[in-house]
């Protein structure tokens, strides 16, 4: 492909991967964790009282050191890394799918229709992954590294698909492990030389995993019934509760891998590495159904692995066993190029809507946190308040119109409760669930209270700050439109 075809591809996937994500945000969802944890390690001061539970998760990445070394070294704020790293993801994932395109599918139509598949943006059923994001995120760029990998093993170089996959664990381990996986499995098939160091390695990894769990760094113990009620709150998170319907649209992933391999080997067009990468992606599928009895006991390590996530790179290899299907069946005749222009049609009529109807009331590129008067308020508290400070606010700040950014990421300050992200993050670990669920009971009376209720609040956690949309009888320190700021101690 030449290079400006190559470049201009580039250019188009971005842009339609971006509108199908409802556009770029910075501060949005899961970098409620990100951002503080980044933000903590270059000032350690900060959020003295949350970092037990941000600290429960953060010591599984890598993430905010690396970004805290950047920022630190180079003087550029967070906001512009994060621009930065989501060029790179959207250009990881562009990469990544034209090297495997490339590889496996017969012609250019076929790699068009590909790569437009995967702009077009959803959840994968119940499970806590979507397909792409409007915002930075790590294990998004781990999957873009993920695909490279895979176009590297397809082009028979196994032992650098699985050195770049391990590599990739230091941003987010436990999607890159999904990939490591997939191509031991695939290289194991497809390679009988590699066998014996596979197996050595695997041991080795058994082993590793053990001596972890002997010295307690990773929890085997039975989460009990209070914790398990609360992350139960997230759909994702006990597979075990799935629908028939769920179990559909989840397996109908693996079925088609079998069924477009099976054709291909009747046909003897089957190649080695193709029958390697679909037993690494029905490996996966494998592995999750093993840890079910796991989850359902509620095993806290099971859990905290959120295995369901597999049967995103299990998609992701059905649709390219999907395009090639079509690829046999149509060769390069007219089918496959209407299909190609179809999915790029619907991917910028969907992105189009999504952004500009659905989303209308956002900026479809924001590299900056949205200028209102939520954030006026807490840019307030950030600058007027010590950095033991503790904010009471709504506890879907997060997400409610009006507010829509985390508490910790504005103010960088600890919050009493965000309930989207604390109730994931509560997950990783049995003491702050129990935290939670207590500042859940607590939140639910003081926070759509009278002042007397709030101040109750105050004095019984030790608050010193409430921003609300609320009008009440407490010291008013600031105000912005409908936003206040009250003292809630001295």
């Amino acid at each position: 492909m030449p290079a400006a075809a190559a470049a201009g591809g580039a250019v188009a996937f971005a842009v339609l991967a971006t509108l199908n994500a409802g556009g770029y945000r910075y501060g949005a969802s899961d970098q409620a964790f990100y951002i503080p944890a980044i933000l903590h390690q270059l000032d350690p001061a900060l959020y003295p009282r949350d970092w037990a539970m941000l600290g429960a998760q953060g010591r599984f990445f890598f993430v905010d050191e690396i970004f805290g070394a950047l920022v630190r070294s180079t003087g550029i704020g967070l906001p512009a890394w994060f621009v930065v790293a989501q060029l790179a993801t959207l250009g990881a994932l562009y990469w990544g799918a034209l090297s495997l395109g490339r590889t496996f599918l017969a012609s250019p139509w076929a790699v068009t229709a590909w790569l437009a598949a995967l702009t077009l943006r959803h959840r994968i059923a119940k499970t806590g992954a979507n397909t792409l994001e409007g915002y930075f995120h790590p294990r998004m760029l781990v999957f873009g590294l993920g695909l490279t990998s895979l176009a590297l093993y397809m082009r028979g170089r196994p032992w650098w698909a699985l050195g770049l996959a391990l590599a990739s664990g230091l941003l987010h381990p436990t999607t890159a492990a999904l990939f490591v996986a997939l191509l031991l499995v695939a290289t194991a098939v497809s390679e009988p030389g590699a066998r014996a160091p596979i197996a050595l390695a695997a041991l080795g990894a058994a082993v590793t995993a053990a001596g972890a769990v002997a010295l307690g760094l990773f929890d085997v113990s039975t989460m009990d019934a209070g914790w398990m009620e609360l992350v139960g709150m997230k759909d994702y998170v006990f597979p075990t509760r799935w629908s028939g319907g769920t179990w559909a649209i989840n397996l109908l992933g693996p079925a088609v891998i079998v069924g477009v391999l099976a054709r291909r080997l009747a046909a003897g067009s089957a190649r080695p590495r193709e029958i390697g990468l679909a037993t690494g992606a029905l490996a996966l599928v494998a592995g999750f159904l093993a840890t079910l009895p796991a989850i359902a006991s509620g095993v806290a390590l099971a859990v905290q692995l959120q295995t369901s996530r597999v049967f995103w790179p299990v998609e992701i290899v059905a649709t390219l066993f999907l395009v090639r299907g079509l690829a046999d069946r149509w060769g390069a005749r007219p089918p496959l190029q209407w299909t190609a222009l179809a999915l790029l049609a619907l991917s910028l009529a969907r992105g189009v809507y999504v952004t500009g109807v659905e989303h209308s009331a956002r900026e479809a590129v924001a590299l900056t946190l949205p200028a209102n008067d939520w954030t006026r308020a807490l840019e307030w508290i950030r600058t007027h308040t010590p950095r033991d400070a503790f904010v009471l606010a709504d506890p879907g700040h997060a997400w409610k119109p009006g507010m829509g950014t985390a508490v910790r990421i504005g103010a960088e300050r600890d919050v009493f409760l965000e309930d989207t992200k604390d109730v994931a993050m509560a997950m990783y670990s049995r003491d702050i669930a129990h935290e939670v669920a207590r500042r859940i009971g607590l939140a639910g009376t003081a926070v759509g209270g009278d002042a007397a209720a709030v101040i109750a609040l105050a004095r019984q956690a030790g608050l010193t700050v409430l921003a609300t949309d609320r009008m009440l009888d407490l010291p008013e320190r600031f105000r912005s439109g409908r936003i206040r700021v009250y003292a809630l101690a001295p």
